[in-house]
Parts: structure tokens; sequence; C-alpha cells
């Protein structure tokens, strides 16, 4: 090891702080729905169309979707060389995507400044950050991975006030200008304390019961697609991201037309579900390492399905149903992103973690996809409930995934014990 051991025990907590920091600041890719807003009142005004909210949540479909790619392509990187120039490109990739946003005069330019550029920046930053603080707490991977994954929500439940004071005081255009310079160099300068963690790092915790306790294999991704646990995982997490992605990408927009709030009540809803998200990723993460990686995601899907009936029953009069399903909903989505770095950390190692992980994101593409395009299908029949009825289906599948994938495990457990 190029460090020593025990100054590397101790500066991880500055490492994961870090992470945390940079990770509260990307978390502005979830609060869309802000955004949305007041830019499709802008180029009504501007180019006399006719655009709502709901019109522009493709955009986030573009930017989540991209996000699993570049978390690729970074934790390829980070695996042999470390955070620091990831995440820095990264910053530099949202500060320069809100710049655009900052200048465009039509929704092709936010295609280009958000769902590319912030979507391409944020998978930067979240690859890197989550798996080397994964890395660097071997004992406490549910811990490490769900207090990171949870500074995310935490940043998309505080942002919007600071994005819509901005929008009030200056403008949508300037606010994006201002909110994007803010943001790269701010990241920027947190990367000065992070650092690479040393492949074998994790030896010095074999004395660790937590660390001791993980029963998987040390594979790469392509030893990870090829075993027996890998579909079941994946679409299990496929579930689970495409409900709450649905909803966190267009949560405004449907505060407004299922029960008639105002914008402002509206973008509250926002912060509802962002911190819900939060107490997810930091609840589930914990619990977790106590209870199990997927029992504790079987029982949130049980949450999820509870909070879909809760919203299938929201009216105007009971605007408490439709909160409580938010959060229900939002708890379930936040523990799938807490949950899974250690998961396939447990299962593949941690050497490869940053890729692997990367690789399982991509079920978090085709939530980020077909999320939002979802909602859109179900807003054409005039209802939100086609949409609601199919992600309790989605979270009932789920839940096989989660019994095929214990009884894999109880199979392969079994057979090591008599080898």
């Amino acid at each position: 090891m190029s460090n020593n051991p025990v100054q590397l025990k101790n500066k991880r907590w500055i490492y994961l702080l870090s992470f945390c920091l940079i990770n509260f600041i990307s978390g502005a890719l979830y609060i869309w729905s802000v955004f949305a807003a007041p830019f499709a009142s802008y180029f009504n005004q501007l180019n006399g169309t006719e655009l709502t909210s709901s019109d522009l949540s493709s955009v986030f479909g573009l930017a989540a979707g991209l996000t699993p790619f570049l978390m690729l392509a970074g934790g390829y990187i980070n695996d042999r060389m470390g955070p620091k120039l990831v995440v820095a490109l990264g910053g530099l990739a949202i500060g320069v995507g809100y710049l655009i946003c900052g200048y465009a005069d039509s929704p092709s330019l936010l295609y280009i400044g958000y769902g590319l550029f912030v979507g391409v920046g944020t998978g930067m930053v979240n690859g890197c950050t989550i798996n080397s603080a994964v890395k660097f707490f071997p004992d406490r991977r549910g811990f490490a991975g769900g207090l990171v994954t949870a500074s995310l929500g935490i940043g998309a439940a505080a942002l919007p006030f600071l994005v819509n004071a901005l929008v009030v005081s200056i403008g949508i255009s300037d606010a994006c200008i201002i909110f994007g310079l803010g943001s790269a160099i701010l990241i920027c300068l947190l990367t000065l304390f992070t650092a690479k963690c040393p492949d074998d790092f994790a030896n010095e915790f074999c004395d660790s019961p937590k660390a001791a306790s993980v029963s998987g294999i040390e594979t790469n991704w392509i030893g990870m697609i090829k075993s027996t646990l890998f579909i079941p995982l994946f679409v299990l997490f496929v579930t689970g991201s495409t409900m709450g992605l649905m909803l966190i990408s267009s949560i405004s927009g449907i505060a407004n037309h299922q029960i008639g709030l105002g914008m402002t009540a509206s973008a509250m809803a926002v912060s509802v579900i962002s911190i819900a998200n939060t107490l997810g990723r930091f609840i589930s993460g914990t619990a977790s390492d106590k209870f199990g990686r997927v029992p504790t995601l079987m029982f949130m899907l049980l949450l999820a399905i509870a909070g879909f009936v809760l919203l299938l029953w929201a009216s105007p009069t009971s605007a408490w149903l439709f909160f409580t399903g938010t959060i229900f909903v939002g708890i379930c989505y936040g523990s799938f992103i807490g949950t899974y770095p250690s998961l396939v950390a447990d299962e593949y190692g941690n050497k490869n973690n940053s890729v692997n992980f990367s690789v399982m994101m991509l079920g978090y593409s085709i939530g980020g996809f077909g999320g939002p395009q979802l909602l859109k299908w179900a807003q054409q029949a005039g209802s939100y409930d086609r949409a609601y009825l199919i992600c309790i289906t989605a979270a009932a599948l789920g839940i096989i995934c989660g019994v095929i994938y214990l009884l894999i495990k109880k199979h392969q457990l079994s057979a090591a014990s008599f080898s």
C-alpha cells in the first residue's frame, strides 16, 4: 500500500465528507421539475408556444438515461486512477450544461445542456463518489453507500429553494448561469479532498465481522453478467428505478394536475419526495448492513405498493393521501439507490466495483427513459391511474425477483458448505 493504513483509516472520513458534499451539489439533477415550469413559461412567452412542464419531462429522461453510461466510463477510470480527474471533469460538464440552458431559446438546447451535459457530468461524479466511498468502508458498506447517495437526495430537497429564489429574483436564464458556475467551482475545489482507495485496503478489515460476512466472488463485469444472480438483481433494480424516476421527473406537474396544487405548493412536492428519497437511502443503507440487502429492498417494494395505492385514491380533497403515497414511493426509490452499490460489492467484489456497479446502473437507464414516457402515456388518457397500476405490477415483479435471488443464494451457500 502506498499510504499508511492507519492514516487512511482516519483520512477516509474526510474523503467521505467530500464525496457527500460533491453529491449534494450534483443532486440538482433530480429537481428538473423546478426548472421545467419556468422554462416552459419562458419559451411560451418567447416563441408563442403552449408548452407545459410535462412536455419537457423527456429532458430529464435523457439526463437520467445517460447517467449510468457515464458512470461506466467514469468507473473504469476511477478503478485505475482515482476520483480526482473524473469528478473534476464531471463538475465542469455540469457547469457547461447549466450555462447552455441559461442561453437556451428553445427546448432543443435544453436537451443538449441539461439532458446531455448535466446528465453526463452527474454520471461521472456519482459513479466515482459512490464507489470510492464503498471501497474506503469495506466494514460499513451499507452505511457509506447510503450516506453518499443520501447526499444526492439532501441536495434535491434543499436546492429547489435556492433555485426558486434565483428564478424569482433574476429569471430562469440567469439563474441557470449562476447556478452552473457555482456548481462547477465547488465540485472542482472539493476534488482536492478526495483520493484513490488502494486495491488492498479491504485487507485491513479482515478481522471485521461485517467485512468478513461478504460471501460473493471477486470478478469483473463480464463475470458478473454471466453469474446466475445477475438477471434477478438487474430486473429488481429496473423495477425500483422506473417507478421512482417516473414520479421524480414530473412530481410538480402531477401535484398540480391531480390534486390542484398551485406552483408554490407543487414545488413543495419536489422537496417532499426528495426528503423521502434521502431518508430511504440512509435508512436502507444502514438497515441492509443488519438485515440483508435484498430483504430490505423487498420490504421497500411493499411500501411502494402501498404508496401507489394511496396515489390512486388521492384527490383535491385528500391531498394528504397524495403526499403520503409520494413519501412511500420516494423512500423505496432511495433505498434502491442507497443499497445497490453495497449489494454489488458484496456479490462481485471490491476491486472492480466501480465498473460493475455502473453496468448494473444500466437498469437505472431503462427507468430514466421508461418512467417519464410511462407518465406521458398515462397523462394522454387523462389520468395517472394507468401509470400507478403498472408501477404496482412492477413492484410485485421486483418482489418475485427478490425471492428468486434469495433461493439461488441459499442454494449457492448450501453447495459451498458441502464442497
